[in-house]
Order: structure tokens, then C-alpha cells, then sequence
């Protein structure tokens, strides 16, 4: 929307209009009629076809998937990265900071540190199911 110290008015479609020009009034549905062409399943149909705008607008390309909704209390993108967090990174280098604190060598201890992140991504898809987070996969019978 424009503000009125905006020096470039915008029309009712989002284009600027020049300025010094007057801004039309959007067209009535009975007075507005174009001519398109009928697509159906990628094939084109020959003819023209009649469409007003009071039609224009309601053109859908057919019923698409709903998009899902999450219910109230399940968990969301945040806690599934927090979760991430504490299964994969805070084990790693709690093992580090431990084998360092007793005294095995940085390369070691790093090592062994990155090991325990590597086990942590391979389990936190199991933890994500086994919480409920995320849905299980179907088995073939």
C-alpha cells in the first residue's frame, strides 16, 4: 500500500502509475468480458472460451491436497532442533570434555567425541518415532 508521502501511487494490481496520471477505477464484472483458452490436463482445448471477471477470479485448477494442520500440543520445528541438539551434539562433546578432562590426548578425545555424534544421528530418527513426532513407516505385507 502506498503511504502519502509515497511520490509513486501504486494501482489497485500493485503497478506504479505514472505520475500526473488520474488512477482508474477497477471494472465492473458485467462490463469486463475476456476471451482464454480452456486448459484440461495439459492438453489445450481449440476454442476460445468466454470468461468474465466475476469468473475470472474463482478459476481453480482442480481440488490440490489440504495442507496438514498441526494439532494443539504437538511439537513443532523448534523442539524437534532442540531435540536434535540434545541427542547428536551434547553427547559429542560431553565425551570429548570428559576424555579430555581425564587426560586422553586432543586427537583422541576428539575422535571419539565425533564417533558419539555420528551413533547420535543414526538414533535420532528412531527417538523421533518412538516419541511420536514423526509418523512410523508402513510396512509392506
Amino acid at each position: 500500500m502506498a503511504s502519502k508521502d509515497d511520490p509513486m501511487p501504486t494501482c489497485p494490481a500493485g503497478q506504479p502509475t505514472p505520475t500526473g496520471a488520474p488512477s482508474a477505477s477497477p471494472p465492473t464484472a458485467s462490463a469486463t468480458s475476456v476471451t482464454a483458452t480452456s486448459v484440461t490436463a495439459g492438453s489445450v482445448t481449440a476454442g476460445p472460451v468466454s470468461v468474465t471477471s466475476a469468473s475470472a477470479g474463482s478459476v481453480s485448477a482442480g481440488p490440490g491436497p489440504l495442507p496438514r494442520v498441526r494439532p494443539p500440543g504437538a511439537p513443532g520445528i523448534g523442539s524437534i532442533f532442540v531435540l536434535a541438539f540434545l541427542v547428536i551434539l551434547v553427547p559429542g562433546v560431553a565425551v570429548y570434555v570428559l576424555l579430555d578432562w581425564a587426560g586422553l590426548p586432543i586427537g583422541g578425545a576428539s575422535l571419539l567425541g565425533l564417533l558419539v555424534v555420528f551413533l547420535g544421528l543414526g538414533f535420532f530418527p528412531t527417538v523421533l518415532r518412538r516419541l511420536g513426532w514423526v509418523p512410523t513407516k508402513k510396512r509392506r505385507s
